[in-house]
């Protein structure tokens, strides 16, 4: 009898896992048919069906992407891999990861993989829903700033982030917010009008007077550094700061530190101190048999401080989750850990950075290219397109 295999999110993370533990053909669709006659696996995605390209939302501030070019219908992805989907929202896991349920009824497996997005710490900073706007938030919210920017002619822009830190890990998006100002700096200056605006740099997670490469290149565009910064909250027309002040603000881009979704915390899913899923080192829940996790939703096992919660990262992740999910579906422990790693494209439209770090110092794609160089934004198209392009065709 075929085992009964139930993902939940359609994201990076559980895209990356069907592809690992699938181990599908460069072309699935010649073999969908002999799929369906030899597969060991009856896979259920519970999730939207719609996958989002975040790492590109960044990019609405200059035009050069679009919702409706980040955004793909992943059913057709799905139907080519024989995988079963449901449309609908997860409110609950049960029986020790058993039984998933949600909107429409429970769904039972013999072995759960959860690969969510995160939720976020709206509600840290008072203030957080209503006056500021974020990348994270998807598309629309993105667009919103990008409509409000364009009614202003001059103005103060505050660009910020906050992180969770509670887990030992980068639980946010400060890469995202980096790539924001530089962005907005850019896009005013193609405009003529970046001498009409000031844009600021915010982060209670940044010591003041810190120094390195993203550091220099924010000062060289007239960026305003307030490093260390955090608001008491926001409010109509700026942020109030400890001691009752107000500093004005047209604008705010701002991301929060990010946990497991809301549902999570009244699941039999065990929490870590930063409320995400507690996973060990092989990327299984404590405490739970052939329930695995990876992505935003979940935690490291003694991480490095400067890991972070990415789309590559996420890919490590749920590489190793989907060796030992198979292993535990033949009875036998969980043997594969993953590696941590740091390594992202800062575009800054006119330059761009390579970020990396790794624990075991190895470089990345064998330093073949330059980590300072506005190239490098050809690099970082050419790796969407090419995941795009598979999502929609292979």
């Amino acid at each position: 009898m075929k085992k009964n295999i139930t993902i939940i999110g359609n994201g990076f993370a559980s895209l990356f896992f069907i592809g690992y533990f699938l181990s599908l053909p460069l072309f699935p669709f010649f073999l969908s048919f002999l799929r369906r006659v030899y597969s060991r696996y009856q896979v259920t995605v519970i999730g939207n069906g719609r996958f989002i390209y975040f790492p590109a939302i960044p990019e609405f501030i200059t035009g050069k992407k679009t919702k409706k070019g980040i955004t793909i219908d992943i059913r057709p992805y799905l139907r080519r891999r024989n995988i079963r989907f449901i449309d609908d929202q997860v409110v609950d896991v049960r029986d020790g990861g058993r039984t998933v349920l949600t909107t429409q009824g429970p769904f039972s497996n013999d072995a759960l993989f959860i690969g969510t997005g995160p939720g976020f710490m709206l509600d840290d900073i008072p203030g957080t829903r209503e006056y500021t706007f974020s990348p994270c938030g998807g598309p629309d919210a993105m667009e919103e700033f990008m409509h409000r920017l364009s009614g202003l002619r001059e103005g103060v822009i505050y660009v910020g982030f906050k992180l969770n830190r509670r887990d030992g890990f980068v639980a946010g998006r400060g890469g995202q917010m980096y790539e924001c100002a530089c962005l907005l700096d850019y896009a005013l200056t193609q405009k003529g009008v970046r001498d009409k605006f000031k844009i600021h740099l915010f982060s209670p997670n940044i010591e003041p007077g810190e120094t390195g490469a993203v550091t220099d290149r924010l000062l060289e565009r007239g960026i305003i550094l307030d490093y260390g910064y955090e608001p008491a909250e926001f409010v109509e027309g700026g942020m109030r700061d400890v001691d009752g002040s107000l500093r004005r603000a047209d604008l705010i881009l701002f991301t929060p530190g990010i946990t497991a979704p809301a549902w999570v915390r009244g699941s039999c899913l065990p929490l870590s101190a930063g409320e995400h899923i507690d996973v060990d080192r092989f990327g299984q829940v404590k405490g739970l048999q052939r329930v695995f996790a990876a992505g935003d939703c979940s935690s490291h096992e003694a991480p490095p401080p400067w890991v972070p919660h990415q789309a590559h990262m996420a890919q490590l992740r749920s590489a190793a989750a989907a060796k030992n999910l198979r292993a535990a579906l033949r009875g036998r422990e969980p043997s594969h850990t993953y590696r941590f790693e740091l390594s992202c494209i800062l575009n800054m439209e006119n330059d761009a950075l390579w970020l990396h770090a790794a624990n075991d110092n190895k470089p990345p794609f064998w330093n073949i290219f330059p980590r300072h160089s506005q190239k490098l934004i050809a690099v970082k198209n050419g790796f969407e397109r090419l995941y795009l392009f598979y999502l929609r065709y292979l």
